[in-house]
C-alpha cells in the first residue's frame, strides 16, 4: 500500500514541476524574495533533466540551486536522494533538503516531509512534529495532508483524539479527490462516529463508488470499496452525496 502512494506522489512531483516549467506562475520559482535569478535558471534546467530521466546532471544542478536557497529545487533534490536517481539512496539526506524546501513554505515539501517524520525516514519518527507539518501543508491546502492529518487526529497520533476534526479534514481532502479520504468518510459513514455521525448507508455507498470508479486507487482500498458497493447495493441503498 506505501508503496502505491509513494508512486502516486513521485508522479505529482513530476506534473507539478513539469507544470511549473511551463506556466513559469509557479510560487515554487518565485518562493523567496532574496532568491538569486541564476538559481532560478538552475533549478529550471535541473528539472528538464530530472523530466528528460537526466539525473546526474539535474543533481548537479538542482544541489547549486538548493544552496542558493530555491525550494523548489531543495524539493526535487530531496527526491532525487529518497529514490536514489543520480545518487546513491540516502533517507538523511533526502529529509536534509525536504526541510529546507518546507521551512520555506513550499506546501508539498511539508506534506512530503509529515510522511518522512511519521515513518521515520531519514530522521527518528515522530508523530508530533509529523502532525505539525501535515498542518502545515493542510492549511495550504494540499489534499493528500490533508487526509493524513484526519488520520493523525482520528487516532490520536501527535496530536489529542478528535473524531470532529479528523472528519472535517477527511471531507475537505475528499471534496478535492484524495481517494484515501474518500475511502476514510466511507468508512466514516458507514459505522458513524460517536457523539458527532450517525451511520448513514446512502453516503457512504456515494464515497465508496468514487474510491471503486478509481483506475489509481490503492488496490486494497479499491477492492474493499468495490466489495461494499456491491453489498450495499444489495441492500437496496442508494448512493446520496450529504451536504
Amino acid at each position: 500500500m506505501y508503496v502505491c502512494v509513494e508512486k502516486m506522489m513521485l508522479f505529482y512531483t513530476v506534473k507539478r514541476f513539469s507544470n511549473a516549467l511551463r506556466t513559469k506562475n509557479s510560487k515554487i520559482f518565485t518562493n523567496k524574495p532574496q532568491e538569486q535569478p541564476q538559481a532560478t535558471l538552475l533549478f529550471c534546467e535541473g528539472a528538464k533533466r530530472y523530466g528528460k530521466k537526466d539525473y546526474t546532471k539535474a543533481v548537479s544542478l538542482l544541489r547549486q540551486a538548493g544552496k542558493d536557497g530555491h525550494a523548489g529545487a531543495q524539493f526535487l533534490l530531496s527526491e532525487c536522494y529518497y529514490m536514489g536517481y543520480g545518487v546513491k539512496e540516502n533517507p538523511k539526506q533526502a529529509f536534509f533538503w525536504m526541510k529546507k524546501a518546507a521551512v520555506q513554505g513550499d506546501e508539498i515539501a511539508q506534506s512530503r516531509l509529515g510522511k518522512m517524520y511519521e515513518l521515520g525516514e531519514g530522521v527518528p519518527e515522530n508523530f508530533r512534529l509529523a502532525a505539525y507539518w501535515y498542518k502545515k501543508a493542510a492549511r495550504q491546502g494540499v489534499a493528500h495532508a490533508q487526509w493524513h492529518l484526519g488520520l493523525c487526529y482520528e487516532y490520536g497520533k501527535g496530536v489529542l483524539l478528535s473524531d470532529r476534526a479528523a472528519l472535517s479534514w477527511y471531507r475537505k481532502a475528499a471534496l478535492a479527490g484524495n481517494e484515501g479520504a474518500q475511502y476514510s468518510l466511507a468508512a466514516a459513514y458507514y459505522f458513524g462516529m460517536e457523539d458527532i455521525l450517525k451511520s448513514d448507508a446512502n453516503t457512504a455507498l456515494f464515497w465508496y463508488e468514487k474510491v471503486a470508479g478509481n483506475e489509481d486507487a490503492d488496490e486494497a482500498r479499491k477492492d474493499f470499496a468495490v466489495s461494499m458497493v456491491q453489498r450495499l447495493k444489495e441492500k437496496g441503498h442508494t448512493a446520496r452525496k450529504k451536504s
